[in-house]
Parts: C-alpha cells; structure tokens; sequence
C-alpha cells in the first residue's frame, strides 16, 4: 500500500500556542489523498460528491459530517458541476483531554466515520460550527482557547449521544491489550517521553514485535520509528512556541537521550532548526 503526503497543524496557518484551526473550504473537482496526525472533521453544507477513508467509500451530502482520527487516509471528490462547500475543523489530541481521548482512541471507539445528519442534527452542529469561526476570527485573548475548546467537546458531546445508549461502552482506564493500531497509538501518544522499543511495544501488547510493525505499517502507514519521532517533534514545536524552556531541554523533556540526535530529526521533519522554528513562531504570533 502506497501512502500520500503527511500534513501536520503547522501546514495551516495561525497556527501557535493553540492546536486548532477552522476554516469553510471549497472542493471544485478532487482534494487528493492524505494523512495527517492530528484529528480533523467535517461538515458539509453544500454540494455532492465522495469520500474515501482507508478504502471505505461514503456519499458527501449536505449534513455528512466525517470524523477522522490521526494517520487515517482519506480523499474528496466533488460531483461534476457540484463543488461541496464543508467546515473544516483540525485539532490536536491534547485539546481532548481525558476522557475523551482515551475514548477515542481505544478499542471501543464508538464514533463512526461518517454521520447523516438529520436537519435538526445537522442545524445544531452548523450553528456551533459558525459560532466557532466567529469566535476563532476574532484578535486572540485568554478566553479563545477555553471558548474553542469547549464548543469542540460539546460538538464530540453530542456525536456521541446519538449512538444507541448499549453502544455507549464506559470508559475504562486501561485499555483492552489487544495489539490493534489505535490502541499502540495512543500508547505511544501517552509514553513517547519514554525510551521506547519496537520490543517494549510488542511485549506490552503480548504480541511479536514484527507484528506491531505490521500493524502500523498496514493501519497508519509508518514505521514505530517514524511514528515516534513524529510525536516527540509535534510536541517539541509546542514546548518551543508556548514555553520559555531552554533549547536542550526541550530535547530531553520529549524523550530524546542527545541533543544532537533531537535536532538532527527536527531539522528533518520540520525543515528547520529548533532555533530557527522558535524564531519564525514568535515573529509569526506578534
């Protein structure tokens, strides 16, 4: 299986201390195939075409909202002469918190893929959405972050409600060890300050390492070490533009045993240095 390009929150603009954005965005004629670490939905609102998710294909409608978790693979391709207009939302894990994120990423997940929304549905959500991006292009203060943050869990809120009351599955607080991709992906999301292992991974989750890379490769499309060191680096690029904290020990806070091993992959996923991203973060957000 071929895997396309990674996006990341920093492809987006005004992007800063806050791993969000929203936006309204238009689809003519195909938005090719992608995956990205964070978390994104949609909702659209105009339009008819398809979408494509880890192979599975939906119809896209006015009230299809997709909901994707991080490293799922998905495309968009608008009808001919009907160009979808969608809300886009993206977000990082972190602004979920527990429970939410455990819930998930764990293995009972009961977020679908793909909602069709009901007009009553999809007008709740749509008057959020809008309220969201009213708040979101607004000059940021202290008060943006909590407002955002706390539309986006009533949104999840509510999603979650739809489901049949015996699909609501309680939140335990170790999840089942079976060796599935977002159960290792939240693991690795939860101890990626820790000295890792392929071979810690496989034996936490009662399984060969060799399968563990099986695992990612056919589910998230990287290696546990890309994996990894994609982690460590979006979590460094938050310590670096939201804290005062010394250039080496960012290096050491996300899991990394040298610093130059830090910055060699920095410099790889990022395009830049360490500094140099500070730098431009803190040029950007004045």
């Amino acid at each position: 299986m071929t895997f396309p390009m990674n996006k990341q929150l920093s492809d987006y603009p005004n992007i800063g201390s806050f791993p969000f954005h929203l936006s309204i965005n238009r689809v003519d004629q195909h938005f090719p195939s992608h995956r990205h670490d964070f978390l994104e939905f949609s909702l659209v609102v105009e339009g008819l075409g398809y979408e494509t998710v880890n192979g599975q294909t939906h119809p896209m409608k006015p009230g299809t909202f997709t909901l994707l978790l991080p490293y799922q693979v998905h495309e968009i391709t608008a009808g001919p002469g009907s160009p979808l207009i969608l809300f886009n939302c993206m977000f990082g894990l972190e602004l979920l918190g527990d429970p939410a994120e455990r819930l998930l990423l764990s293995d009972h997940n009961p977020f679908q893929t793909h909602y069709d929304l009901g007009m009553e549905q999809c007008e709740f959500i749509t008057q959020k959405l809008q309220a969201m991006l009213r708040e979101y292009e607004l000059p940021a203060d202290m008060w943006q972050p909590l407002l955002l943050k706390g539309e986006l869990q009533r949104i999840l809120a509510y999603l979650h409600r739809l489901q049949p009351i015996p699909s609501r599955q309680p939140i335990t607080e170790t999840p089942p060890k079976t060796a599935l991709p977002w159960t290792i992906l939240r693991y690795i999301h939860t101890h990626y300050r820790d000295p890792l292992t392929l071979e810690q991974i496989g034996a936490h989750f009662h399984c060969h390492p060799s399968r563990v890379t099986q695992i990612l490769s056919q589910h998230l499309g990287v290696t546990f070490v890309t994996l990894l060191q994609e982690t460590r680096i979006r979590h460094a690029c938050s310590l670096l533009t939201t804290s005062e904290m010394k250039v080496t020990d960012i290096a050491f806070e996300v899991g990394y045993e040298s610093f130059a091993s830090f910055s060699r992959n920095f410099l790889k996923l990022v395009g830049t240095s360490p500094t140099q991203y500070r730098a431009s973060m803190r040029e950007k957000l004045k």
